[in-house]
């Protein structure tokens, strides 16, 4: 307080500090008071999954599992029932034959193909020599015949010239000028000159064929060597079989596993641990494929569904503590907001109320609120169906 300041001027301050300060506290109070802590309902149940379980193919029941009873609680993996596997087997041991049959027709095929690549080069080189060759033995034809051809016309020459001379002496040893010995020499030596003539004659003959022969060789070996230029055009074709083969077998393969698929589907088993709810399976019983047998209910996977009123969603959100009251025990379980819907209750109902027509009565709508368990109160036993109490404070939200 300096000397300057008086009395009264002091006395002022502190009560303007005094007041100040109660007034912040009415606000405080105030806001505390009238801004809400909480909601609550008791329009809320336990829910959680029902798995349907249904029958893949159709069949008749031949095995039902003992434990399999309303109530029930059964395993993962557990075969709940068995249908008839007669109706499938036959199916898949023909498919197995026809995937074993069309593998063997694509590991020739594929056989098929390597053949051609590795013979293709061997086999026109081949052909291509065969042609050779046989020009060859054509060009040696050809010289055979031409000196069959020159021993034909020396042979005719001496045998005319043999005959000539026998038909001489013949009128002479007719005539008694020579004596019959060397008529009968000249009569040899003519035979034998035609005798020589006709095996040149076939000797030309033969040549002349050997050229025929030749000839049609020539034919036939270009005709190979025009068969083993198309082997680019043959392996295609080989490979194109190979793929053809291949798209078969994948085919038999993809049927084969459908049926042993449906010869699987004949066990029934459980997908998750649950309660068994809704049996409908007896001891032959026929059964279609898509026909519901039984439910499971996990009894870990639950949640509360609260549908509060519109107007309590004014200060409500996610991630807010919730405190779920359980009728039938009266325990208080511990949780947070996971969720809101989306729409109202009557909106998700079958038949939607259509306010467009008649008369129209304001209603307040409720709106459903996905509140998640925490785990450590997942212990207790949650039923879906069961009737709770949820209370959600609005002020705190997060872990507790």
């Amino acid at each position: 307080m300096t000397p300057q300041d008086s009395p009264h001027e002091t006395s002022l301050a502190r009560r303007l500090i005094v007041g100040g300060t109660v007034a912040l506290a009415i606000l405080v109070i105030s806001v505390w008071f009238i801004a809400p802590g909480s909601v609550s309902t008791n329009d809320a149940q336990i829910d959680g999954h029902i798995h349907p379980i249904n029958a893949r193919v159709s069949g008749t029941i031949t095995w039902v599992n003992p434990v399999v009873d309303d109530t029930h609680f059964v395993k993962a993996g557990t075969i709940l029932a068995r249908l008839d596997p007669n109706d499938y087997e036959p199916t898949v041991d023909r498919l197995q034959g026809d995937v074993q049959s069309t593998e063997a027709q694509l590991e020739a095929a594929k056989l098929n193909v390597q053949i051609s690549e590795a013979t293709s080069v061997s086999r026109l080189s081949a052909a291509r020599a065969a042609v050779e060759e046989a020009q060859a033995e054509k060009a040696t034809a050809e010289a055979q015949s031409l000196a069959a051809a020159a021993s034909v016309a020396q042979a005719n020459a001496v045998y005319r010239r043999a005959e000539d001379d026998r038909k001489r002496y013949f009128a002479l040893v007719e005539s008694h000028e020579i004596s019959r010995s060397e008529y009968d020499q000249r009569a040899t030596e003519a035979a034998t000159a035609e005798a020589q003539m006709k095996q040149a004659e076939a000797n030309l003959s033969a040549a002349r064929q050997h050229i025929a022969s030749a000839e049609q060789r020539i034919t036939e070996r270009k005709g190979d060597v025009l068969a083993a230029e198309t082997a680019p055009q043959q392996i295609a074709t080989a490979r194109t079989n190979v793929q053809r083969v291949d798209a078969d077998l994948r085919k038999a393969r993809a049927t084969l596993k459908d049926a042993t698929l449906n010869l699987s589907y004949t066990e029934i088993v459980a997908p998750v641990d649950g309660v068994i709810g809704r049996k409908q399976i007896e001891m032959g019983q026929r059964i279609g494929a898509g026909q519901l047998v039984l439910t499971l209910s996990p009894p870990n996977e639950v949640w509360a569904i609260a549908n509060f009123k519109e107007t309590q969603l004014e200060h409500l959100k996610v991630g807010q503590n919730a405190s779920i009251h359980i009728d039938s025990s009266g325990e208080d379980l511990q949780g947070t907001v996971e969720s809101v819907g989306g729409a109202t209750g009557a909106k998700y109902s079958l038949i939607p109320p259509e306010n467009a027509t008649g008369n129209y009565v304001k209603v307040v709508q409720r709106i459903p609120v996905r509140v998640s368990i925490l785990p450590e109160y997942k212990h207790a036993p949650l039923i879906p169906g069961m009737s709770v109490e949820v209370r959600v404070d609005t002020r705190r939200s997060g872990s507790r």
